[in-house]
């Protein structure tokens, strides 16, 4: 995706169990937006896969972790769920992991590239609801797609459930019972 000169529309409503318009707030960390900004029109392609999804999705940057705890702080209360690219905090960003785990929504992790995930692992990980890595700018599209699916599905991440088996706080399960 590094040629987007023309932001397609995309009919990704089709996805969709539900048409509850949910907030989701993406959270780009140290050095994300530099390479953000690389991809030619990722901004638009973002806010054109949520409006074809037929979410409303902000996006924070910021190099500075205080700043991406502020976001969290700020908009929990009225947020549904979070993408969050730690960037630079991925193996350092004990706070901003404590910060998404306290409000209480499910959280994807994304990645533009899977290096990320190789050699040194990311504190992230073992916390998140999901993980979306090494496609690109696609990656930020398969985890808002992911996201919005599980929100939509009332046995899953829907906000409110009371099915014994939903996870609408966003904790991961443990795999050992």
């Amino acid at each position: 995706m590094t040629d987007t000169r023309q932001v397609r529309a995309m009919d990704l409503r089709a996805l969709r169990q539900d048409d509850t318009r949910w907030r989701i707030i993406v959270l780009n960390g140290p050095n994300v937006g530099q390479a953000l900004r690389r991809i030619d029109g990722f901004d638009e392609q973002l806010a054109a896969w949520a409006d074809g999804l037929g979410v409303q999705v902000e996006q924070r940057t910021s190099n500075h972790e205080g700043r991406l705890l502020e976001a969290i702080h700020a908009t929990s209360d009225e947020t549904h769920g979070y993408l969050v690219n730690p960037g630079g905090l991925r193996m350092v960003g004990e706070s901003l992991r404590h910060a998404l785990r306290d409000a209480k929504r499910p959280h994807v992790l994304v990645h533009l590239d899977s290096d990320a995930l190789r050699g040194l692992p990311s504190i992230f990980a073992p916390s998140v609801t999901s993980i979306v890595s090494g496609l690109g700018a696609y990656s930020y599209l398969g985890a808002l797609v992911a996201l919005v699916r599980g929100l939509d599905d009332a046995t899953f991440l829907a906000p409110g459930s009371t099915d014994p088996i939903s996870r609408p706080h966003g904790a991961p399960r443990s795999l050992y019972g």
